[in-house]
């Protein structure tokens, strides 16, 4: 499907979290996931995303349970990518930083974001809510 801005504005929700590690593999994050992401019109981007706490959970686990920031995004259809920089933050550090994310749209009508996330590459696949 051929994306445009008006495919990209709106609400998803988050239905796969997918880690791509340097030496390979490829896993889904684990732990229930749920997430929201929201595209305005007029240039904003609102991402939440939580998984429920793991047993016996490790320190980077923990601070992993939780990730949302907002920002105004650009859409550079032709390189196939969207531009969001962070106003807010859950991590600090990527506020007013841009994050490039490649930008597809399947034959479903999901959307899949391509990026480095807070340490790894990763993919987010989203079904319109």
């Amino acid at each position: 499907m051929t994306l445009r801005k008006q495919n990209l504005v709106g609400v998803w929700t988050l239905e796969r979290f997918v880690v791509h590690r340097a030496d390979g593999e490829d896993f889904v994050w684990p732990g229930r996931q749920s997430g929201t992401l929201i595209y305005t019109d007029d240039g904003y981007v609102s991402v939440a995303q939580n998984r429920d706490p793991l047993p016996d959970p490790t320190p980077e686990d923990r601070a992993r349970e939780s990730n949302f920031y907002t920002g105004t995004y650009v859409l550079d259809l032709e390189h196939g990518r969207v531009v969001h920089t962070p106003l807010q933050s859950s991590a600090p550090a990527i506020i007013g930083v841009p994050a490039e994310r490649a930008v597809t749209m399947d034959a479903e009508g999901r959307l899949w974001l391509s990026g480095v996330g807070l340490k790894e590459r990763v993919t987010l696949v989203w079904r319109r809510a």
